[in-house]
């Protein structure tokens, strides 16, 4: 038999075929997980993106928080000469007049209401004090309760009045109150006492004070919510006074004021005279940044200082009444 050597010694492809086979699978795995090591480093530097962005924002936002807090700082500053200035024509008078100042850093609102405006808190009288809860909302049994406990908590006795609460009551009660039995520093304080939250708190907070030491309020300054806290003062006569207040020209003895004040109201007025104010300064940067900073101020003209701080704190929004 003839053999065809040249069909036998042929080589073959399945060899060939055999070694190609698992290096193309090879590459195809390694193109896959490139593909894969490309897409988890898109999705890294995207969210590295997404981070980088989020924060330079709050950087932002906290450089023009900061831009506000010291404009409305600088505001305070601002209004103190105008309120030392002995010429009457252009010294500020604390009656919550707004003053705005355009800066090239920023618009200010600033306000300056005299202390003997609001009810004080140490030295006010039941009776007032109840009015004040009332005119806040306040249910007349609630309100004779809580201005009894206020007046009981600022006392040194252990005597218990009428409707309020000394440390023995708290005690009986179960409550864990300890009692002051000393004036307020802070009008704030008083949120210590049961049945005052920060609700009711909010609402009354820009008419009382612990700082004018007297009795009574001043009409000429007082805000409507210290107004309405008088006996027999009606809301259309608050009102009325206050818009009275803005048109007529300053009268610090305020006699243009007393029509539209009850007689059963006369005896809880009392006389500021601006040494006390509140100053209250809204700030607000080109960027949109708002910052409001309250201050209470103590001004001693001619002394050294010419003032004193009694508080500085962040406030809650600019009160023009």
């Amino acid at each position: 038999m003839k053999r065809n050597f040249n069909q036998k010694n042929r080589p073959t492809n399945s060899r060939t075929s055999r070694a190609a086979g698992p290096s193309a699978r090879s590459r195809g795995v390694a193109l896959i997980a490139v593909l894969w090591l490309a897409i988890l480093l898109a999705v890294i530097a995207g969210s590295l993106l997404t981070t980088t962005r989020s924060e330079l924002r709050l950087a932002r936002n906290l450089l023009d928080s900061a831009r506000a807090d010291a404009l409305a700082d600088g505001g305070i500053y601002l209004a103190i000469p105008y309120l030392l200035d002995r010429d009457a024509g252009t010294r500020w008078t604390a009656d919550g007049t707004v003053h705005v100042v355009e800066l090239e850093s920023g618009r200010l609102e600033i306000a300056v209401q005299d202390a003997a405006g609001r009810v004080d808190l140490n030295t006010a009288p039941q009776e007032l004090l109840a009015g004040l809860f009332l005119a806040a909302g306040a249910e007349p049994d609630e309100a004779a309760v809580l201005a009894a406990r206020i007046a009981d908590w600022r006392d040194r006795d252990e005597d218990t009045l009428p409707d309020g609460a000394e440390q023995a009551d708290y005690d009986a009660a179960g409550l864990a109150v300890r009692v002051g039995n000393a004036p307020f520093l802070t009008p704030g304080e008083i949120l210590r006492i049961p049945g005052i939250d920060m609700a009711l708190y909010g609402r009354i907070e820009g008419a009382v004070t612990v700082w004018s030491r007297q009795r009574g309020i001043d009409p000429t300054a007082a805000p409507r919510l210290a107004l309405l806290a008088l006996p027999g003062m009606s809301e259309s006569a608050a009102d009325s006074l206050i818009a009275a207040r803005a048109e007529a020209e300053p009268d610090p003895r305020g006699t243009h004021l007393q029509s539209f004040i009850p007689a059963e109201a006369q005896r809880w007025l009392a006389r500021g005279g601006g040494r006390i104010v509140y100053l209250l300064a809204q700030a607000q940067t080109p960027e949109g940044g708002i910052f409001r900073r309250e201050a209470v101020i103590e001004l001693r003209p001619g002394a050294s200082p010419p003032y004193v701080t009694h508080a500085w704190r962040p406030a809650l929004a600019i009160r023009s009444e």
